[in-house]
């Protein structure tokens, strides 16, 4: 009972730098991200244990079975997608030893790993999941239960602004010949879980007394699912929206053709719902989006026809991330992505984050490096903001092989032209462009007379 009160004051827990692991692009063009954070045992008393690891696994898992009854047969398959292990203690030169002992305290371990780009987005689907995992654990000695905690990874892909041409407005038009012409707008072939997809209808009949009789749209949903070379598809209708006699049934007499519009709202479920799933594509699940329509015609004789079309949508899962990730910040906001550091020399900045201070300190002990003139990198004492002349430089003592941010570029006084530059004139009467003129400029007097052979 002692043992079972000591072991809830310790504490294990697993601190991320970020809860999400954003990759962009496609799996084949998105080049990874690095996943970082600490493992922090707290203790409060000293501990003997024989080591502390941690294990991040990712795993894909489909199942699901067909038939009824004895005639009844089970699918499921399971693949590991990832797996990297660190172990924090004990350390090489204790390694040998059985068990060790940990002082009172909090004990920290950093860690980090450079996720491939190619890793299937987190996914809980119906018939499958895509999950990611840290698991730390804290190994104990004999007949002594073990401290573990788990966390759960989130992975999402989001889009490169080379894609935005999914964002674009989408028009489906058409003429259904002898009756009428028609447009469906969608703003976008994108949607995020928990957005509204506005749907507009433009129609324009042609044959006399006709009448819409119902407006239809249905967003539906394809999950296929492979496991050992046997796949499975489930299709489901997320949502419905159907509007009956949308339009006046009385046509005014104009020479004008009639147009009628109409727009539908059809909501996608938030992703607190397991009514719908994100879009998906790897080897094991495939999930995809489709919008169908349907216009329900009453023709003048009475008797009904139907035109139907689709067209394929993306649904994925925030879009405050994805125009977070592709927006450029404003210039105002810039200078806090620090992509160069104050060069010594430079004139000091006021509004300079503290902590560009604490690196140049640091960097101060270091022997700076410069750039001889032939080329060479020599290692020198500092430059010096003034020319072999005397003349104060115009970049002030800068390092010019690092590209300053917005900030200290607009604060920087615009560079004067070199005055070592030689004029026109100057370069007029130089010695070599002098004997050229003076073999060009030859006067007519001085020209010899072509001689022709006498006449006959």
């Amino acid at each position: 009972m002692v043992s079972a009160i000591r072991h809830k004051a310790n504490e294990l827990q697993i601190d991320l730098e970020n809860q999400e692991i954003i990759l962009l692009g496609h799996s084949s063009e998105s080049a990874g991200k690095l996943l970082r954070g600490s493992v922090t045992l707290h203790l409060t008393e000293p501990m003997k244990m024989k080591s502390v690891t941690l294990l991040f696994a990712g795993k894909m898992k489909v199942s699901w079975s067909e038939g009824i009854g004895h005639h009844q047969h089970y699918h499921k398959q399971e693949k590991d997608i990832i797996e990297h292990r660190w172990q924090f203690v004990p350390v090489m030169d204790q390694a040998h030893k059985k068990a060790f002992t940990l002082g009172a305290g909090q004990h920290i371990w950093d860690f980090e790993l450079l996720l491939p780009g190619d890793l299937p987005q987190s996914l809980q689907a119906e018939g499958g999941q895509v999950i990611y995992r840290l698991k730390a654990v804290v190994e104990r000695t004999a007949f002594l239960q073990n401290i573990v905690k788990k966390q759960t990874v989130q992975i999402v892909r989001c889009m490169l602004p080379s894609e935005f041409e999914l964002v674009q407005t989408l028009e489906i038009h058409n003429t259904w010949a002898e009756k009428m012409m028609y447009d469906i707008l969608l703003p976008s072939k994108v949607y995020a879980r928990g957005q509204l997809i506005p749907i507009t209808f433009h129609i324009t009949p042609i044959a006399t007394k006709l009448r819409v009789r119902s407006l239809t749209a249905t967003l539906k949903e394809y999950c296929t699912y492979t496991a050992n070379d046997c796949s499975k598809t489930d299709t489901r209708i997320i949502k419905l929206q159907r509007v009956e006699d949308p339009f006046p049934t009385s046509q005014p007499i104009s020479s004008t053709p009639i147009s009628w519009s109409k727009v539908l709202q059809l909501d996608i479920p938030p992703m607190s719902s397991q009514l719908a799933f994100c879009d998906a594509d790897n080897e094991m699940i495939r999930i995809r989006h489709k919008l169908k329509f349907i216009i329900c015609l009453v023709n003048a004789d009475g008797h009904l026809s139907e035109l139907r079309c689709s067209v394929p949508v993306l649904i994925i899962s925030s879009i405050s991330q994805q125009t977070e990730l592709n927006t450029l910040p404003a210039y105002d906001q810039s200078w806090r992505t620090i992509l160069c550091m104050e060069s010594p020399m430079a004139p000091s900045n006021p509004e300079t984050p503290s902590v560009l201070a604490a690196t140049a300190s640091a960097s101060e002990t270091t022997q700076p490096i410069s750039v001889a003139p032939s080329g060479a990198i020599a290692t020198t004492d500092p430059p010096t903001a003034t020319s072999p002349t005397g003349e104060p430089l115009w970049w002030n003592g800068a390092n010019l092989s690092r590209v300053p941010s917005y900030r200290t570029a607009a604060q920087q006084e615009s560079a004067q032209l070199s005055t070592s530059l030689p004029s026109y004139d100057q370069l007029c009467v130089s010695p070599r462009h002098a004997a050229m003129i003076e073999q060009l400029m030859i006067t007519p007097t001085n020209r010899q007379q072509p001689s022709f052979p006498p006449s006959p």
